[in-house]
């Protein structure tokens, strides 16, 4: 082969080389190009959270959708149905058993009088009991007693009782009330989270009929549904003394509502 038709050869060669690489290129950036989609803003005038309207357009394969996208959020509320009465009784004395054995007799004192009132052992349980020593305070080596501290949590479902209870053992020995905690049995939990749901559910339908309406078109179906934000119901602690008179002080306790929040995001399909 001589010198020209050497160069032929290899021009054509690059050529080629060229050529291939050029569709190879075009082919990867045209691979998996997404899907149009045609975007309609809601007229001028009305709030945009009320939702999104899409028109997607899917392959040949695929279903298309007109789409309505809103989020809705509802709330429930219910009265406190159980409380839940922290109270205890700290003691001391120059050796541990002294301040054990106080505080076991003023104990004993507190649930006999909390029993007068129809609650029994059961609704009652022990949550924290400490002993510890007391130590000079000019010498922080020397102990010069001892505190022992019994506290009790009183189970209430009569919420009248409450202020009875904190009364009763506070009469009978008990000088630490921590206060009182409210909060819902289990089946009030399901039924507060289901009107929370329920809530959702009915503000975001009438966000997508409201856009429905306003634009003439019909929603045929829901296409998805999601929960974006869920806030389960929190106990509370509270309670108030009042005094009816000067010679006879009495607790009064003024329970609230708990509440459960939840906010869902819902896909309506129209026509």
């Amino acid at each position: 082969m001589n010198l020209k038709e050497y160069r032929l050869a290899l021009l054509v060669s690059i050529v080629s080389i060229v050529v291939l690489g050029s569709v190879m290129i075009y082919m990867l950036q045209n691979q998996g190009a997404p899907e149009k989609q045609l975007y309609f803003q809601y007229p001028t005038g009305t709030a945009s959270s009320l939702g999104t309207v899409t028109l997607a357009q899917g392959s040949e394969q695929q279903t298309s959708y007109n789409t309505i996208s809103v989020s809705g959020s509802g709330t429930a509320s219910m009265q406190a149905v159980e409380a839940t009465v922290s109270l205890g009784v700290q003691t001391q004395g120059t050796t541990a058993s002294e301040a054990v054995d106080n505080n076991a007799e003023l104990m004993a004192a507190v649930i006999d009088a909390i029993e007068t009132l129809g609650l029994t052992e059961e609704d009652m349980k022990t949550v924290a009991y400490n002993a510890y020593p007391i130590y000079s305070k000019e010498d922080y080596d020397t102990i010069v007693g001892y505190r022992v501290v019994n506290m009790i949590a009183v189970e209430v479902t009569d919420m009248g009782l409450i202020g009875q209870v904190i009364d009763a053992a506070a009469d009978n020995g008990a000088n630490r009330i921590q206060g009182v905690s409210f909060g819902l049995s289990s089946e009030k939990q399901t039924e507060l989270q289901m009107q929370a749901y329920v809530a959702a559910l009915r503000e975001a339908e009438g966000k997508a009929l409201l856009i429905a309406s306003e634009l003439d078109v019909s929603v045929t179906g829901v296409l998805s549904v999601s929960e974006n934000v869920y806030s389960p119901y929190q106990p509370y602690y509270d309670y108030r003394v009042s005094y009816a008179s000067e010679a006879a002080p009495t607790t009064q306790i003024i329970e609230g509502k708990l509440s459960v929040s939840v906010t869902v995001h819902v896909v309506y399909t129209f026509e």
